[in-house]
């Protein structure tokens, strides 16, 4: 049988207050995974003082720059929204920001299981900092440091370092923010593209961590201090020939999708994920047997799906020529078999350019299929990540307590024709349609992305992938944030 090459998979867990989860995955790795917790700051460590300075100019050339490849998009017209952009193989998201007066650009990892923000700091010696944009006093005459410090721990990997505050520039907006300065990074995040991490979690409501106890997060600052009307973000996850990647801020794009937003509410829980309820999933228009009702985390921060493995095994036996070792799945890299997912009774088709992966054998006839069968918290939660976002236009609404999706609009991402860089698939489109139908359309042949990155450079002088929940595929890493 054959036994795939190591690969990385990083999923950030939660805080556990103090304390983050956050570890590399192998697909052969029996290892599981740390349980849930809150990830929040305390709100001792919040300065109210902190200032607001000027908005600097975006994309200025640094004297010390992040050394990996990162493919920008363009930057999008909506009102209050911020380019997201990506390692140029679709596994890691980020935005560019700036802190205070610094001229410098940071690329932080959209993590939407996570609520607190935190950046390599000019004070971090480790190597992990050696190939990233850091940032401290020398950079922002307006930064304000305390001597609070914080701890997050992971699976795999750690950081650690003090607070502090400035103006986090965020596209057109430009909020006062305490955040993380990280002096001390473990060598795992040397892997990754990622300066920092911002967080968009719903934050934590447990007795431990209740929100009075907590310092704002940054959904809470833009919208108390009028910077957007509503409490709600939405976001495109581009392909990495797009170029058109977008987060959007306080409101939601209506050119990027068709019809209603289908939204449904989260799961009550205390750890602040965006966990809904599951309706169904299916194979080709066949119903996959579960063992009983399921939710879905759904994060920005990884890169793969996740399931418990007989949920994962469940699926994949309805895929012709599938083959598995451990929690690692293969099938023909020219299968054209659709997988849906149903939330609120909606079928969202998961494009083939998405979840299958990587060839892994000489001949380029088996690939590596990006759903895993890994339980990473409870036995009837999935962790649905990017490989399924890029197939939505994704809405995360925090007044109401609910995630919607919306149907992309055919041609504004520039899907059609083209295939994932992630994905050695037959490039099957799949659009989304009401439960029980599909419809699916082949793209043709797939073109070559004009903006195709070279290999990331990291600990081995190849890009591994960034981010919490983060999957390497030969080479490729993808990534999970959480």
């Amino acid at each position: 049988m054959y036994t795939p090459p190591p690969s990385w998979l990083a999923i950030s867990a939660l805080l556990l207050h103090p304390t983050y989860a956050f570890y590399p995955y192998s697909p052969s790795s029996a290892n599981g995974a740390a349980p849930p917790s809150s990830r929040s700051l305390d709100a001792t460590s919040f300065d109210s003082n902190s200032r607001s300075l000027t908005l600097p100019i975006r994309r200025v050339p640094t004297r010390r720059q992040n050394v990996y490849n990162i493919v920008n998009s363009r930057d999008p017209t909506q009102s209050n929204s911020v380019a997201i952009d990506q390692d140029g193989k679709d596994i890691s998201y980020m935005v560019a920001v700036s802190f205070g007066d610094s001229k410098e650009e940071y690329h932080m990892l959209l993590d939407s299981a996570a609520s607190n923000t935190w950046v390599m700091s000019q004070d971090c010696s480790t190597d992990a900092c050696k190939t990233h944009t850091l940032f401290g006093k020398e950079d922002s005459t307006s930064l304000k440091t305390t001597t609070e410090s914080f701890s997050i721990t992971y699976g795999t990997g750690s950081s650690s370092g003090t607070l502090a505050t400035d103006t986090l520039h965020l596209g057109p907006l430009s909020p006062t923010l305490t955040f993380g300065l990280a002096t001390n990074v473990s060598s795992e995040f040397r892997s990754y593209p990622m300066d920092g991490i911002l967080g968009l979690g719903r934050g934590t409501s447990s007795p431990s961590t209740s929100s009075s106890a907590e310092t704002p997060q940054i959904m809470d600052i833009l919208t108390t201090t009028s910077l957007i009307t509503s409490k709600i973000y939405a976001l495109h996850l581009p392909r990495a020939s797009a170029l058109d990647g977008e987060l959007n801020l306080g409101s939601i794009n209506t050119a990027r999708f068709s019809g209603s937003i289908n939204y449904i509410p989260c799961i009550p829980s205390s750890t602040g994920f965006w966990e809904i309820p599951l309706s169904a999933a299916s194979v080709e228009g066949a119903d996959v047997a579960l063992a009983g009702p399921r939710t879905a985390i759904i994060d920005t921060g990884t890169s793969f799906i996740l399931l418990p493995p007989a949920d994962a095994l469940a699926i994949h036996q309805k895929i012709k020529g599938y083959s598995q070792n451990g929690e690692t799945f293969f099938v023909p890299c020219d299968t054209s078999a659709v997988i849906q997912f149903s939330f609120n009774k909606q079928n969202y088709n998961i494009s083939t350019a998405d979840w299958v992966g990587e060839k892994v054998d000489a001949e380029g006839k088996v690939c590596r299929s990006n759903v895993v069968g890994r339980q990473t918290f409870g036995e009837a939660q999935w962790l649905v990540g990017d490989v399924f976002l890029k197939n939505v236009y994704t809405v995360f609404d925090f007044e109401k307590s609910r995630v919607g999706f919306g149907v992309k609009v055919e041609g504004v991402d520039g899907v059609a024709g083209t295939e994932a860089g992630s994905g050695s698939g037959n490039g099957t489109v799949a659009t989304t349609t009401a439960a029980g139908s599909m419809a699916p359309q082949n793209s043709g042949a797939a073109t070559t992305s004009a903006a195709k990155a070279q290999d990331q450079q990291g600990g081995a002088g190849v890009y591994a992938a960034p981010l919490l929940l983060m999957i390497g595929v030969m080479g490729a890493s993808l990534l999970v944030l959480m």
